[in-house]
Parts: C-alpha cells; structure tokens; sequence
C-alpha cells in the first residue's frame, strides 16, 4: 500500500517544483548601484533561530551558493572590513497536507430494465510532504534595513540526493539572485 501512496504523492510534488516562481520585492527608494562588496549574516543572526535552517546540510549549500553567485555578478566578498551589504539566505521548510479519495464500486442491471443494483464506497487519506523554499534578503549593512528580499516557494521540495540537491539549490540561488540588484537603480 505504501507505494501506491508514493505513486500518488509524485504528481502533487512534481507539479509544485515545476510550478516555482521567484517572488521578489526591494525597495525602490534604494541607491543599489553603490553596493559593491558584501558578506554572509552568521547562520542563526537572521532571526530565523538555530542554524538558519531545518537543514544545516542545505543551509551550508545555500550559503555557498548564494555567495558564489553573487561574486559571479561582481560583487567582492569583504569578511574583514565593513561590507556593503549583508545577506541573510536559508532554506524553510513547512509540512504541506493533501488529500486523496478512491471509490470501489460495482453494480449490475439490463439495459432496458429500471432496476439494477450497485454497491460501493470510498476512502480518504491524508498525506504529509515537507515543502522546501529559498528565502534571499539583503540587508544595508549602514542603516541595517532589508533593502531587496527573494523567494522561491517550493523549490527545495522531494529532493532527497545530495547530488540533486547541489544542483538544485546552484539553480534556485541563480533564478532568485537574477533580479538583483534591480534594473535601472
């Protein structure tokens, strides 16, 4: 029986992870052409508690992620001195529930005839998946204000291969980090 709820569960996580967009939102008022160097809030300094994360594992992989896409866009990692800006970014994790119901039924009668018979019934069942999404904010590290913050709902979402999982988060960190800084500022 388990597999079958395997097998029903597949189509609902594969159309949320297909389904991600990355959500963003800054603040237009912000000069982001002076920001040139940045650095990596400590894990747990983002208030999210802990390590950052449900998964230390994958909070690492974001982290590196998250800086080695930002240095590809130019900017210069400054762990000594006073950066630009700071980056809180990690992986939150929620259980999602859905529901499955299956009839059984047979029934029997003439074509011609108003009488016929028909039993049946069906039974419900409620499955639980952890959902996994990216959240990307950047913080002014002068005024300590959240400047520019991305998302990506349910991307982190049944991946269970650390090598998938490297993949996966290399690929969330670059679409989240595409809009960033904000074109024309």
């Amino acid at each position: 029986m388990r597999p079958l709820r395997l097998l029903a569960a597949a189509p609902a996580l594969l159309l949320l992870t297909a389904c991600s967009n990355v959500k963003y939102d800054y603040d237009v008022s912000q000069d982001f052409s002076r920001y040139k160097t940045f650095d990596l809030y400590a894990p747990g300094r983002h208030g999210k508690g802990g390590n950052g994360g449900e998964d230390g594992l994958m909070d690492k992989r974001v982290r590196a992620s998250v800086a080695a896409e930002l240095q590809a866009k130019g900017f210069t990692r400054e762990t000594v001195a006073e950066p630009d800006f700071l980056v809180a970014c990690y992986p939150v994790y929620r259980t999602r529930h859905y529901r499955t119901t299956t009839r059984v039924g047979f029934g029997g009668g003439g074509w011609y005839r108003p009488w016929g018979y028909r039993v049946g019934t069906s039974f419900s069942q409620r499955h639980s998946y952890q959902e996994g999404s990216l959240v990307i904010e950047i913080v002014d590290a002068k005024t300590n204000q959240l400047v520019w913050q991305g998302t990506d709902p349910g991307v982190f979402t049944g991946i269970n291969d650390p090598e998938r999982a490297n993949d996966a988060v290399a690929s969330a960190v670059k679409d989240t980090l595409a809009k960033f800084p904000p074109k024309g500022q």
